[in-house]
């Protein structure tokens, strides 16, 4: 027997199992958050959606907060004590009106959050198109090729006596489709802006409905969505090691937007 390559493959497998350690993990489960997500849109009533954010082992079984004191206030001093339904929130009379200045104020148990958004000035869409295509910026469909892509434009004349900040949201026979799809006009202020948005669908049948929804939003929602776009935060609601940016004073998750709306609708067909 040659001992020479035995004795130093011996040594080895003995020096690999001296340094095999089994190393524990500890993950440390941040503490139960209230999550705020509150809008009052152009021409339409305010809502609010107050829920517990989780832990990222947790499933997405997002808990509804019930029985809080919410109110809104306009800078005119009309205000008004939001009506509850199963943990959403709604005014009754009070809805949104361009260059009108709203406050929030949420009262949960023993938290108190407030915030304050401003409507801004209204830009209508001008045209809507949507394109299907083999893969974005494609074009139409070739041959027998399959054309998952539904490319949504959308077309606005932004003014050019101010900074403006837009997003597009998009949904997909009637489910929201997420992600954030913001714009600004650092590059083209005061001309026509397109904003396009891309949905993936290879399961698109004769009468599902795209409808996508501009809004013209400020300054701080907008970095509120560009931080959520940057963050590690995953799935809405899920705790996390690092939280995105927020115009709310009081928790550290959620936002309130005040915003202009203006919605379009296509329907695919045979």
């Amino acid at each position: 027997m040659n001992f020479t390559n035995l004795i130093p493959t011996s040594f080895l497998a003995l020096l690999l199992a001296s340094c095999t350690e089994i190393i524990d993990i500890s993950t440390n489960t941040a503490e139960s958050q209230l999550v705020v997500e509150a809008t009052i849109a152009l021409n339409e009533p305010a809502t609010v959606l107050l829920t517990k954010s989780i832990a990222l082992d947790e499933p997405n079984n997002f808990k509804k907060v019930e029985n809080a004191i919410i109110r809104i206030t306009d800078n005119t001093g009309k205000t008004e004590l939001l009506s509850e339904y199963y943990g959403e929130y709604f005014s009754q009379t009070m809805k949104g009106e361009a260059g009108k200045t709203y406050t929030l104020n949420i009262q949960s148990d023993n938290q108190i959050i407030t915030s304050q958004c401003k409507i801004p000035t209204y830009v209508p869409i001008d045209s809507f198109t949507v394109v299907n295509s083999n893969f974005p910026g494609g074009g139409p469909p070739r041959g027998n090729q399959p054309a998952p892509f539904y490319e949504i434009k959308l077309y606005y004349n932004d003014p050019a006596e101010e900074q403006n900040f837009y997003r597009v949201v998009m949904y997909f026979n009637g489910k929201i489709q997420a992600r954030n799809s913001i714009f600004d006009d650092k590059f083209t202020n005061g001309k026509l802006m397109e904003s396009t948005v891309i949905l993936f669908n290879d399961s698109v049948k004769a009468g599902d409905k795209i409808r996508v929804e501009l809004q013209c939003i400020d300054k701080e929602v907008h970095n509120y969505f560009a931080s959520m776009g940057n963050s590690a935060m995953g799935p809405r609601n899920s705790s996390s090691p690092a939280n995105p940016y927020t115009n709310l004073n009081g928790t550290i998750l959620g936002y309130f937007s005040a915003h202009t709306v203006e919605r379009r609708e296509w329907v695919l067909k045979d």
